[in-house]
């Protein structure tokens, strides 16, 4: 007997050794590969000082107004190219990097709500000096940080363009149907990253997706971002609070709300087992009508099916998407003149 548990006891010690160094092997693959693509890829435009933390700020084109891109969750300021440089050829185009995105600065430790990220929006054009009013341009979960500023800050909005993006109706109904506990599975992302398990095994399809697969995996597949996901799950419900306790969108602010058509690219890597649960189908099959009420909170709200897309509107109709934007500048020019 004693000699089975001392076979035992080193398979066992065997197995633990091992596990333990790959683990450190790939921490360490990770942070070297984090430190050459620190190099390879230096920031495009600007790091703002915001109050101690540093925001990445990329401008392109001239002219007024300003359409400030904000990403999705998995997005960065490089994201949406040809539609920024398409913009841009007719005004002035600004996307950036929230906290613990792309070139930014880590989000700090806890939670962090779209109270938050709409501050550090408005900080961040305080302090670039890009004078409003501005066309905001959300996409996916940026939708609440846009949303937020557009009711706290109404006088620096001059137009809304939503691609399909989050706003509080379908945070209301979402919150009833993926419980916060669900949405922060997004968390076990953070020890993939740090282990180089996302780089590795690219659950994006990055390497598969542009020419510039290299960069994207550079700038999502670290620590940072995963921390910044993780975050901004744990913030959902300070969000709701935030959101339903905020001043009314102004009804006269100019608003477009595009929709997808067809449901898929919602469901970030980690808690793919949320697309199986009827909760789930049940949001999606509300996310039209959802997108209908939130259109409704302007007076000059409107919304529109973008044929061929999915939820990533602009990935999969760019120029489609830059003939609206276009359109809304063009709108805010005619009223500016009057």
């Amino acid at each position: 007997m004693a000699s089975i548990f001392r076979k035992l006891s080193r398979v066992l010690l065997t197995v633990l050794t091992g596990l333990a160094t790959l683990l450190l092997a790939g921490s360490v693959y990770q942070s070297w590969c984090v430190r050459r693509e620190a190099r390879r890829y230096p920031p495009p435009g600007q790091l703002i000082d915001i109050g101690g933390r540093h925001l990445h700020l990329l401008c392109i084109g001239k002219g007024e107004p300003t359409v400030i891109f904000e990403p999705g969750a998995l997005q960065t300021s490089v994201s949406s190219e040809l539609t920024r440089v398409e913009v841009s050829s007719q005004t002035r185009v600004c996307s950036y990097d929230r906290m613990g995105s792309g070139w930014s600065d880590p989000a700090p430790p806890g939670s962090v709500s779209a109270g938050q990220l709409a501050d550090d929006l408005r900080l961040l054009l305080e302090r670039a000096g890009i004078p409003p009013p501005y066309i905001l341009v959300p996409t996916s979960f940026g939708g609440l940080a846009v949303e937020m500023f557009a009711r706290r800050y109404p006088d620096r909005v001059a137009g809304l363009v939503f691609l399909d993006a989050a706003n509080s109706p379908i945070l209301e109904r979402a919150m009833s149907a993926i419980d916060v506990k669900t949405a922060e599975r997004v968390c076990l992302a953070r020890i993939a990253a740090r282990l180089g398990i996302l780089r590795l095994f690219d659950p994006i399809g990055l390497r598969r997706a542009s020419v510039e697969s290299g960069r994207g995996v550079a700038l999502l597949y670290r620590a940072e971002p995963m921390d910044a996901l993780c975050a901004m799950a744990r913030g959902l419900s300070q969000s709701r609070e935030e959101l339903r306790n905020a001043p009314a969108l102004s009804p006269e602010v100019s608003l477009m709300v595009l929709v997808h058509d067809k449901a898929a690219g919602f469901i970030p890597p980690g808690i793919s087992s949320v697309s199986r649960d009827p909760r789930y189908a049940a949001l999606m099959s509300e996310w039209l009508s959802l997108q209908q009420e939130f259109s409704r909170c302007s007076h000059r709200g409107s919304w529109q099916i973008v044929p061929g897309t999915d939820h990533l509107i602009v990935a999969t109709q760019p120029h489609a998407v830059a003939a609206i934007i276009l359109e809304m500048v063009a709108h805010v020019r005619r009223e500016q003149r009057r």
